[in-house]
């Protein structure tokens, strides 16, 4: 029997918790479900491929979730299987 993998959210930055409070409820909740896909679904990949891609540069080893105009940046730990969001603020201001 083949087991799915999921992950935890360890850690929110607080910079991203204060930004997630600032948004609408609406947009609180799309986060929410970002966060529910990385942890239940893959952290590494989503059936539209603009949803989910490992960042380059100063910034190798981070991924981004996109989610409209706002961008989750995460790392994952596959040895323990944790999240950390690192930041999560508008396309324009994340990185």
């Amino acid at each position: 029997m083949n087991e799915a993998v999921t992950f935890t959210i360890e850690r929110i930055s607080q910079n991203a918790t204060s930004y997630l409070k600032r948004l609408p409820r609406k947009r609180q909740e799309s986060v929410a479900q970002a966060f529910e896909y990385l942890c239940q679904g893959s952290p590494f990949q989503h059936p539209n491929p603009t949803v989910i891609k490992p960042l380059k540069g100063e910034y190798k080893g981070l991924w981004r979730f996109r989610i409209g105009d706002i961008r989750i940046i995460y790392e994952v730990d596959e040895v323990h299987q944790t999240i950390n969001v690192i930041a999560i603020d508008n396309r324009g201001n994340v990185y």
